[in-house]
């Protein structure tokens, strides 16, 4: 599987069926859609290709009211690999790329990097300057060059369709077991671990403080169960979202308190995989009432992940 970057003048990939979105938390519905891309690839021995975006491209057309990201874009391509693709064609949005029309899109980037058979996208599909482009759209341009268009309806749990922004809700709310099941995996966070205010260590259950992207879609405030992966260790950890109302005047964190290591993390990489709300934020009247309740957390964290 490779990933490559397009750009004006690159060589073309040959004949492919290509999926298009831009996938971000790549759930139950983009895993199908992709599936669904290669096996149709397979059966016309043709490359699979998945097309996506460097970025959200609202971060781009309208910032102010971009949606938080749930996943960072190493994490995106990961994932889409494992669905199986001979390819993903990464495409650096930006005001160029946002300016293309329908039509520029398909002749200057889709018809460039490969010949496509068939293009596969969400019924709800939109490209082109100010999104004009629609499933009709690309289905009338596929006419012309030679390529039909394949429109999947959304999949659905629970009686409602799968959608990143429904995803999001679930986190924002803490919802993390929930969104699980729409992602297919744990929701996840990619950070680097920086000194905090030392008050874990003071209590007894050290904690790494994860700083992360500023777009990323965090969970609601609470304790969670989770796992954390660092160095190339998985540790069950018991993590803290947002302002202690204990301690109101700290700034808003990501603490997590791996269980079973006691190394200083600070300066490395950490992957958060959130599994379960324990509870919400609540503030204790003294520091032995707070510790046993971190300890009950850690306690009912132990049990609940092994």
């Amino acid at each position: 599987m490779r990933t490559l970057t397009w750009e004006r003048g690159m060589a073309c990939l040959g004949p492919a069926a290509v999926a298009i979105g831009v996938f971000d938390g790549v759930h139950l519905g983009h895993q199908a859609l992709i599936r669904d891309t290669v096996e149709r690839a397979r059966a016309a021995d043709v490359a699979a290709v998945v097309v996506t975006f460097d970025r959200d491209p609202d971060r781009v057309v309208s910032p102010e009211t971009a949606a938080p990201q749930l996943l960072d874009l190493d994490d995106k391509l990961a994932l889409i690999a494992e669905q199986g693709a001979s390819a993903i064609l990464l495409v650096p949005f930006d005001v160029e790329v946002a300016a293309m029309t329908p039509e520029r899109f398909v002749r200057e980037i889709l018809l460039v990097a490969v010949r496509p058979i068939l293009a596969a996208v969400g019924f709800d599909f939109r490209f082109g300057r100010y999104a004009a482009g629609d499933v009709a759209t690309l289905t009338s341009l596929g006419s012309a060059n030679s390529f039909r268009v394949i429109a999947h309806d959304l999949v659905t749990a629970d009686g409602l369709p799968v959608t990143s922004t429904r995803v999001r809700g679930m986190v924002a709310s803490g919802d993390v077991a929930r969104a699980a099941q729409l992602l297919g995996r744990p929701h996840r966070l990619r950070g680097r671990v920086v000194r905090g205010r030392g008050l874990g260590t003071h209590l007894g259950v050290p904690t790494a403080n994860l700083a992360v992207h500023h777009e990323s879609a965090v969970p609601g405030d609470g304790v969670y169960a989770a796992f954390a992966t660092v160095d190339g260790m998985r540790y069950p950890a018991a993590v803290s979202l947002g302002v202690p109302p204990t301690f109101p005047e700290a700034p808003a964190a990501i603490e997590a308190h791996l269980i079973g290591a006691a190394t200083d993390f600070t300066g490395k990489a950490m992957l958060l995989e959130f599994i379960e709300r324990l509870r919400g934020q609540r503030a204790f009247s003294s520091k032995d009432e707070l510790t046993a309740a971190i300890n009950r957390d850690i306690e009912a964290i132990r049990r609940l992940l092994g």
